[in-house]
């Protein structure tokens, strides 16, 4: 019950960090987020992947955005000029929701017949895509900066 209800109030923030307009207030809804889910995690045991998830995201990244709000500041720019954010933005979700059902059985364990072990197969590759993932978000959030760095500059100059 207690890990429906923190799953529930994860979902519930994540949309508010997503659809908040003001900055301050969206960040630091990420920042529950995250501190949220790595209670979850640490509720099933898994007390070094919640640990890192509230030291690195709650502390680490979320002070990272802080930061760069304070100098780059609030403005964000109109979303009608950029139709093809809007696009890769739903091709990444679809390819998101698309991957996992097109990925091919593992051969090790697709004549076991045992789902438990292809999850394992999973669960035990779980550390490498985390750290992809985290690349990716990484180097998204720093062509954000530099694109609001740059489009403020911009905006000074004309």
């Amino acid at each position: 019950m207690v890990s429906i209800l923190l799953l529930s109030a994860v979902i519930i923030l994540a949309v508010m960090s997503i659809t908040v307009k003001r900055t301050v207030p969206a960040v630091l809804s990420f920042a529950v987020l995250m501190f949220l889910l790595g209670l979850y995690y640490i509720g099933y045991g898994e007390k070094l992947l919640g640990l890192f998830q509230i030291f690195v995201y709650t502390g680490g990244i979320v002070v990272l955005m802080l930061f760069g709000v304070t100098v780059l500041g609030t403005h964000f720019p109109d979303e009608k000029g950029r139709p093809w954010a809007v696009a890769s933005i739903i091709l990444i979700a679809i390819g998101f929701f698309v991957i996992p059902f097109i990925m091919p059985e593992f051969s090790e364990v697709a004549n076991a017949g045992d789902k438990m072990a292809q999850v394992k197969v999973l669960t035990d590759s779980y550390a490498e895509v985390t750290i992809f993932l985290a690349i990716v978000g990484a180097s998204l959030l720093y062509g954000s900066i530099r694109m609001l760095h740059t489009l403020k500059h911009e905006k000074e100059v004309s």
